[in-house]
């Protein structure tokens, strides 16, 4: 199975669990709703603006995308980096990939900021690139990869890493330059 199928099961999986929540934001314009606010009493805010960068760049509204990154990110990315940052220099490893036990899985998802602002980065990189944004896709392609723990969930029953897509990606912009 590709990313890109991998993506869009997840994609229709967070859609799903969130579809209730997100159907207003649907239909609204981006200046009606604040991407920094839940309005589900299920999904916390930085999941439903990760959750919310994820569904526009899925639809095809890159610009949409990296604007509801941006307007959050300064909220919850300085802590993911930290936290981030404390694991890289504490030597501890990053979660596995694919499938993992319910203990592993309940451990994966307390890293949830971490997890959230990957998500995000990964659908701000995405759509720069699909925007033809080249260097500021490499920008925040190299700030996806920096959150190398964070981790997906896909709802065929694994986890994957943003960082290590968004990690491919910057490659290949970086061998075409």
């Amino acid at each position: 199975m590709t990313i890109r199928s991998t993506f869009f099961l997840l994609i229709f999986f967070l859609m799903a669990l969130t579809a209730e929540a997100l159907a207003d934001d649907a239909t609204a314009s981006n200046a009606e709703v604040d991407p920094c606010v839940s309005d589900s009493s299920d999904l916390g805010d930085s999941a439903a603006w990760a959750v919310r960068a994820i569904t526009q760049y899925a639809d095809g509204q890159h610009q949409a995308a990296v604007t509801t990154v941006d307007a959050c990110f300064d909220i919850w990315a300085p802590e993911a980096g930290q936290s981030q940052k404390a694991m890289f220099e504490a030597g501890g490893k990053c979660p596995r990939t694919g499938r993992v036990s319910k203990k592993t899985k309940a451990k994966i998802q307390e890293n949830y900021l971490m997890n959230d602002v990957s998500m995000a980065l990964w659908a701000k990189a995405r759509s720069l690139h699909e925007l033809g944004d080249i260097e500021l896709a490499k920008e925040a392609y190299g700030q996806c990869v920096y959150m190398a723990c964070g981790r997906a969930w896909d709802p065929k029953g694994w986890f994957w890493s943003p960082a290590e897509d968004c990690a491919k990606f910057a490659r290949k912009l970086l061998k075409a330059s």
